[in-house]
C-alpha cells in the first residue's frame, strides 16, 4: 500500500511540483541544495544545484513524464541536456573548479532508443573531458522516496487512514486544517526519541509525507491551501527541534525549502489573482456569504507575504501586493476573531506603504467592531479565534449548529493587543472614547506553558488568563503596558522570523495573544 500511494503520487506531479520534494529527497540523503530554479531563460539547464555528502558539486535537471519520453519528447529537452552538461556551475557556494555530477530526472522511464542517445552523448562528452550525464528515473526515485521513510511512515492504522483521506481530498475545498496539523504531529510522535540521527532524518521525510498529504490542493492549483499546509509543516518542524533542542546545522535546510514552497505558492496566487476578473468561487449565490472573509483571508495573507518579500529584499517590487490590496479592501470584513491577523497583517502592509491613516483606521475599526458585536444585546458576539470562516458562515446562515450554543459576549481574545496597539500608535482620543466600552468585555489570553507547544494546534497545557481593564485608567501606566512584551513562550525560531510568525498566526488564529501582536508590530515597523 505504501509503495502504491507513492508511486500514484510520484507518476501525477509534474516538474514544478515535483522540484520541492526532490529537494527535500536530497537533503534527507545529506546533499546541501545551494540553489533552484524559478525555470527561468537563463538556468542553463540546471534546475537544482547541490553539493553531494562527498563535497561534489552537483546539477540536476528535472522533467516531468506521465510515461515513457520517447526520442520526439527527447528532442525538446536535447538542448537544455547539452547545457546542463557543457556549461560550467555558476553559484557562489560552488568552487567552479571541482568535477562536477550532471543529472537528468524525470518521474517516468526513457524509451531505448533515448538511453543509447544518451550513451552515445555521454562517450562523447567523456573523451571532451566533461562529466557524463546520469539518469535518474521512476523505479530508483521510488526506491530512494521508500528508503527515506524506513522508520517515519505511518505504522499505525489511524495514521494511515488520515494520510489516504488527506491524499483523497477533492483539493478545491478548504484545507481541514486540525486534521492536517495534528497527523503531522501523530508521524513526529512515532519518531525514536532517544535516537537524535533518527530525529534529524525525520524531518526531510516529514516534508515528503506532508508533500503526499497535501497533493490534491497543488493538483488543483489550491494556493492558499498550498500556503496554509507548508505553514503547518514548519509549525511541525519548529515544534519537534524546539522540543529536542536540535542544532540549526540539522534543521535548517528543510525550513529554507518548506519557505521555498511556500514562496512558489504565493507568487502562483499572485498571478492568478491579477488574472482572474473577478473572485467568486462557484455559484455566486451559495458563494456569497463567504465572499467577504475570503477577501480578508486573501488580504491578510498576500499582505504577510509583501511584508515578508520587503523584509528580505528591499527592492522587491509589491506592486501587485499593493494593486490587489488597495483595490479589494473596501471588501474585508471582521467576520469572527480568527479574522483579526489577517486584517493586523493587512494594517502592518499598509503603514509600511506609508498609508497610515488607513493602516491605523483598519485598527480602529477592529476594537469598535469587537465592541458593537460583543456588547450588542441581541446576538451572541463575536466568534473567538478558534472557529474558521467556514464554520462561523454556515452558522449564520442556519446550515449549521455547531456553535449556536456558544455565547461570546463580553469577552474577546484579542481585544488587549488591539488597544496595546492603539496605546502604541499614539490613538489616545480613540482610546478615551470607547474606554467604557472597554470596560464591559474580558480579555481572555491563553498561553501555553512551553514554547514548543505554542506550536501545536491543540494542547491542554497552559495558562487560560481573564481579567478587565481598569476604570479609570492611567495613560502613561498603559503606555508602560504596551511596550512590555513578553516572549518567554514563543520558540526562537519564530521570533527570528517574524513574517513566518505572522503566517503562522494567520493559519493558527487561536494562538494570538498581546505579546504576539506587540511584538510583530515593533518588528514591522523597524522596517
Amino acid at each position: 500500500m505504501q509503495e502504491r500511494l507513492l508511486e500514484n503520487w510520484l507518476i501525477s506531479v509534474n516538474e514544478k511540483s515535483f522540484q520541492i520534494p526532490f529537494c527535500q529527497l536530497l537533503t534527507g540523503e545529506g546533499y546541501q541544495v545551494v540553489h533552484m530554479s524559478r525555470h527561468g531563460p537563463f538556468e542553463s539547464g540546471k534546475d537544482i544545484l547541490a553539493i553531494g555528502p562527498d563535497g561534489v558539486p552537483c546539477a540536476f535537471q528535472l522533467k516531468g513524464s506521465t510515461g515513457k519520453i520517447s526520442q520526439k519528447e527527447w528532442a525538446k529537452y536535447v538542448d537544455q541536456a547539452v547545457r546542463l552538461v557543457e556549461i560550467p556551475i555558476v553559484h557562489p557556494s560552488i568552487d567552479e573548479k571541482k568535477p562536477r555530477k550532471v543529472f537528468f530526472v524525470t518521474n517516468g522511464e526513457l524509451d531505448e532508443e533515448v538511453r543509447l542517445e544518451i550513451n552515445d552523448r555521454n562517450r562523447e562528452w567523456e573523451r571532451r573531458g566533461l562529466p557524463p550525464l546520469t539518469t535518474i528515473v521512476k523505479g530508483e526515485l521510488l526506491a530512494r522516496f521508500l528508503r527515506l521513510h524506513d522508520n517515519l511512515w505511518p505504522k499505525e492504522l489511524v495514521a494511515y487512514k488520515d494520510l489516504l483521506e488527506l491524499y483523497l481530498e477533492d483539493g478545491g475545498g478548504y484545507l481541514d486544517k486540525p486534521k492536517f496539523a495534528k497527523f503531522l504531529q501523530n508521524v513526529l510522535l512515532a519518531t525514536d526519541e532517544t535516537n537524535k540521527a533518527e530525529l534529524v532524518r525525520s524531518l526531510s521525510s516529514l516534508a515528503l509525507i506532508a508533500q503526499y498529504a497535501m497533493h490534491p490542493f497543488v493538483e488543483k492549483k489550491n494556493h492558499v491551501a498550498s500556503v496554509e499546509a507548508w505553514v503547518i509543516y514548519i509549525a511541525s518542524l519548529v515544534y519537534f527541534v524546539t522540543k529536542h533542542d536540535i542544532q540549526e546545522k540539522n534543521w535548517k535546510a528543510n525550513f529554507d525549502l518548506a519557505l521555498a514552497a511556500i514562496d512558489q505558492a504565493f507568487s502562483s496566487l499572485l498571478d492568478e489573482l491579477q488574472a482572474r476578473r473577478f473572485l467568486v468561487e462557484g455559484n455566486p449565490m451559495v458563494d456569497s456569504p463567504f465572499y467577504h472573509g475570503r477577501i480578508t483571508w486573501l488580504t491578510g495573507l498576500i499582505s504577510a507575504y509583501a511584508l515578508w518579500k520587503k523584509s528580505k529584499d528591499k527592492d522587491w517590487s509589491e506592486e501587485k501586493a499593493y494593486s490587489f490590496i488597495t483595490a479589494y479592501q473596501k471588501h474585508i470584513r471582521l467576520w469572527g476573531e480568527a479574522a483579526i491577523p489577517q486584517l493586523l497583517s493587512t494594517s502592518w502592509f499598509l503603514r509600511l506603504c506609508g498609508i497610515e491613516h488607513q493602516a491605523s483606521g483598519l485598527i480602529n475599526a477592529i476594537a469598535r467592531g469587537i465592541c458593537s458585536t460583543n456588547l450588542a444585546p441581541d446576538g451572541k458576539g463575536l466568534a473567538d479565534p478558534y472557529h474558521g470562516l467556514a464554520e462561523v458562515v454556515i452558522n449564520q446562515t442556519g446550515l449549521s449548529e455547531t456553535i449556536q450554543k456558544e455565547n461570546f459576549k463580553e469577552r474577546s481574545y484579542a481585544l488587549e493587543g488591539i488597544i496595546h496597539l492603539l496605546t502604541r500608535w499614539g490613538w489616545r482620543g480613540v482610546l478615551e472614547e470607547l474606554w467604557p466600552q472597554f470596560t464591559k468585555i474580558d480579555y481572555v489570553e491563553y498561553k501555553t506553558d512551553n514554547p514548543w507547544e505554542f506550536c501545536l494546534w491543540h494542547t491542554e497545557i497552559g495558562k487560560l488568563i481573564l481579567h478587565r481593564p481598569k476604570y479609570p485608567q492611567s495613560w502613561r501606566e498603559l503606555q508602560e503596558e504596551a511596550d512590555r512584551i513578553d516572549l518567554a513562550y514563543i520558540p526562537k525560531i519564530l521570533l527570528e522570523y517574524p513574517a513566518v510568525l505572522l503566517l503562522f498566526l494567520i493559519v493558527y488564529p487561536h494562538r494570538i495573544t498581546k505579546d504576539v501582536i506587540k511584538f510583530l508590530d515593533t518588528a514591522f515597523m523597524s522596517m
